[in-house]
């Protein structure tokens, strides 16, 4: 095993990004518990509406999806 000496406690780079994924992952379910869809499994077929496969909300463009989603992970 590779140790990044440069990274504090021996950390490796995985384990910094697997924190990182970890912690959205735990906001992402407080807010489902408090009923609020981040718009996380959505289905975008080439020249149809982009659709949230949670809560059914459509948007005309995943674009317009990806900018709620942001809003509410913010």
């Amino acid at each position: 095993m590779n140790r990044d000496f440069e990274l504090p406690n021996g950390l490796q780079d995985a384990d910094l990004e697997s924190a990182e994924l970890i912690w959205q992952a735990s906001c992402e379910a407080r807010l489902k518990r408090k009923g609020i869809c981040t718009h996380g499994w959505l289905s975008a077929p080439v020249g149809k509406p982009c659709v949230c496969k949670d809560c059914g909300k459509v948007w005309e463009s995943a674009e317009l999806a990806y900018e709620e989603r942001k809003e509410i992970l913010l």
